[in-house]
């Protein structure tokens, strides 16, 4: 396999020890990861920098409490830089209202280290397979304000056009409507479009929601509607 299609993951934490410990975690998932590793945001920002064209990141794991950034900047400078990469926060913080903000930010995943062993696999597990994460406490009903109306109601299945299944993806992955719009190849008011269409579709207001709905809810079904058309106008409650 050329090194192009094997992963290639950024491990950002000041402590070396704990990035050889991810190191360690993620080859036991996934034997061809590949990885580079930074101790601060700078050399985190270079890393994605010099991989851009040659072998791009395909995976950040980012610690929030880095010697030159801490907090939201810090994961806010690493999505700015890797628009369409996924990111996942390793942090020793294991607040419910970090974790909301990490996914607000554009995070797919949120990893406290101080979680259990098998946590911290599961987590891992999940970012290697491309999927959504974040702590069993943040999902519960009484921790969040779930935008259904009543909380026991068993998920909806959701049914959107080709290319709205193909907006939420890159939703999920935390990008920006401009990077959707250049991953897929249409202009940003049409990935706006979709987006819209998607909160009504999930019946939510805004991406956390739509994020933490999605980590328990099926995966949508595909109308046969892939006609730019089939995104609706957007309301004025919703901001996509």
């Amino acid at each position: 396999m050329e090194a192009s299609q094997t992963p290639h993951y950024l491990l950002v934490d000041d402590h070396s020890l704990i990035r050889e410990g991810m190191m360690h975690a993620i080859r036991s998932l996934d034997p061809s990861a590949r990885f580079s590793q930074a101790g601060t945001l700078q050399g985190a920002l270079s890393k994605l920098a010099e991989t851009e064209v040659t072998d791009p990141i395909t995976v950040v794991l980012l610690d929030l409490g880095l010697p030159d950034s801490r907090g939201m900047a810090t994961l806010q400078a690493v999505r700015a830089a890797a628009a369409t990469q996924r990111v996942g926060i390793i942090t020793g913080q294991s607040d419910v209202q970090v974790a909301l903000e990490c996914i607000h930010h554009g995070a797919s995943c949120f990893i406290p280290k101080l979680a259990e062993i098998e946590g911290f696999t599961n987590a891992l597990r999940a970012l290697v397979e491309g999927r959504l994460h974040f702590p069993s406490e943040l999902l519960s009903p009484g921790s969040v304000n779930w935008p259904t109306p009543d909380d026991n109601t068993p998920p909806k299945l959701v049914r959107l056009t080709p290319r709205q299944k193909d907006v939420l993806q890159w939703i999920l992955k935390g990008c920006t409507n401009q990077a959707i719009a250049s991953a897929l190849g249409i202009s940003a008011e049409t990935v706006k479009l979709h987006v819209s269409a998607i909160f009504r579709a999930y019946g939510v207001r805004s991406r956390t929601q739509l994020v933490l709905l999605c980590s328990r809810s099926p995966a949508p079904q595909a109308d046969g509607d892939d006609s730019e058309q089939g995104a609706n106008e957007p309301t004025k409650e919703i901001v996509a």
